[in-house]
């Protein structure tokens, strides 16, 4: 039986009839009545299977088992624990986890092996128990420096407790963590590189796109992108540089084309107007003189004199409002004194801080001459012209209306067709159509010429220049 176990010590077979022992360490011997006596009486001391007798443990069973104490039994079997050794195996689980382990026998802890002498682990164990009775087998609690961790027999009344610092049990939690800080702190690193690089590599390059299409959005054609890179960004812009270098291309020729045209334009359409109108104000001079009117001769003549002045005195393609209304109104006095009583006109003023914006030449006497062309010139009497200013936050709109009889909605769906076109035949507005695609050449999609029925009955041009920023007053 010794040799099944290395926890047993000694194996006691006790023999009270003829008092003597049999040890498995001693052999045979005789023994005292007080030795079994005394063992006999300490059998379930500890509220178990164990008990305890000076100092050591045995097991030990009896027969006759219900037997009185005193009456000696048949035979006594004691088998002896070796505390030493439970001691030593309790130091090999402590040694591996840096703990103090105790392991207590009885409901009071009658009977301890601890791996330290002081045994303080139970003590501290049973301290912050507090005395309560353990709901399980297996209890865990802890302090403020070690955790407990406790088995319960409740059947054999014997406890194995053990208490570990903190700091071990902590340790791998808190390497862990410092594993996991490193991991964050390298992921925060590696991602801010990467957004470092997808800045300069992504981000900047196509902010660098995106500013050069916004500054050709905005009109600035001739807009390029300098950059040395050899990747696809160098590829986008070297094609950005292209597609705008064309694009300027393009709009060079087109916008330099249209105005030559306009110009051209011009210059016929005076080459037109002057022939035909000095025909007719000769024609008028020489009835004049029939009549002896000196007065009105020299008067017409006047306003003949600074009608071709105006006309002819340089090649420039601008002029202020200011001057192209008082030509506009030279030219309506030598047709009104040709027309006689047949017509009068109602001018309104311009305002003074509008006279000095620059407008394409000859911008209001072609609309004034179609109103005698097409309006009053089939007029036997009372004849209207009306010319008006109206001004606004960002525009100034001159109304040029008459009170003709001759037009019809076809007309004027075809004047509205032809002015909302820029091809085609434009019929009888030459000049209008000028005007109109020179004001939108220097003013933008804003400004030109609109038509409607006016409330006299015959037809109303609208003149629009805006007066917003970046006009000059």
């Amino acid at each position: 039986m010794k040799e099944t176990s290395p926890y047993i010590s000694d194996v006691v077979y006790y023999v009270p009839g003829i008092g003597k022992k049999v040890s498995a360490t001693g052999g045979v011997s005789n023994v005292p009545a007080k030795e079994w006596q005394g063992l006999l009486g300490s059998m379930g001391n500890l509220q178990g299977a164990l008990s305890r007798y000076n100092g050591e443990l045995y097991l030990l069973r009896s027969n006759p088992f219900n037997l009185d104490r005193v009456t000696p039994p048949n035979f006594l079997l004691g088998i002896r624990l070796s505390s030493e050794e439970l001691r030593v195996r309790l130091q090999e689980f402590a040694g591996t986890g840096e703990s103090d382990i105790v392991l207590a026998f009885g409901s009071r802890s009658d009977y301890m092996i601890s791996t330290s002498d002081s045994g303080e682990t139970l003590k501290d164990f049973e301290q912050i128990q507090d005395g309560r009775t353990p709901e399980g087998s297996v209890e865990r609690l802890r302090s403020s420096d070690y955790y407990y961790y406790s088995i319960y027999d409740h059947d054999n009344h014997f406890r194995l407790t053990a208490s570990i610092p903190n700091d071990v049990v902590l340790k791998p939690i808190q390497i862990y963590s410092q594993w996991l800080i490193l991991l964050l702190v390298l992921s925060l690193v590696v991602v801010i590189l990467f957004s470092l690089w997808t800045y300069r590599m992504i981000h900047r390059p196509l902010a660098r796109l995106v500013r050069g299409f916004s500054r050709a959005e905005q009109g600035d054609t001739a807009v390029q992108i300098t950059d040395t890179r050899k990747d696809e960004f160098g590829y986008l812009y070297d094609r950005f540089n292209e597609m705008m270098k064309h694009l300027h291309t393009l709009i060079e020729e087109n916008y330099v084309q249209r105005i030559r045209t306009g110009e051209a334009e011009l210059k016929h359409l005076q080459s037109q107007i002057t022939p035909h109108f000095l025909y007719n104000s000769l024609f008028s001079i020489k009835q004049m003189a029939e009549l002896e009117n000196v007065e009105l001769i020299k008067e017409f003549s006047d306003y003949l004199g600074q009608y071709f002045r105006y006309m002819t005195r340089d090649a420039a393609q601008e002029a202020s409002l200011g001057e192209e209304l008082d030509h506009a109104l030279v030219y309506l006095a030598i047709q009104e004194i040709r027309f006689g009583t047949r017509m009068r006109s109602e001018i309104g003023e311009i305002p003074v801080d509008c006279r000095s914006i620059r407008v394409p030449r000859v911008l209001l006497q072609p609309m004034i001459e179609n109103v005698f062309e097409h309006g009053l010139g089939q007029k036997a009497g009372g004849g209207l012209l009306m010319l008006t200013v109206i001004r606004d936050e960002q525009r100034l709109i001159i109304r040029i209306e008459d009170n003709g009889e001759d037009l019809t909605e076809e007309k004027l769906k075809l004047l509205r067709a032809q002015l909302a076109s820029t091809d085609g035949d434009r019929g009888e507005i030459t000049g209008m159509m000028n005007v109109h695609q020179r004001l939108r050449f220097k003013f933008g999609p804003g400004s030109g010429l609109q038509v409607e029925r006016s409330p006299l009955g015959g037809l109303c041009v609208l003149v629009t220049i805006p007066t917003g920023e970046g006009n000059d007053l």
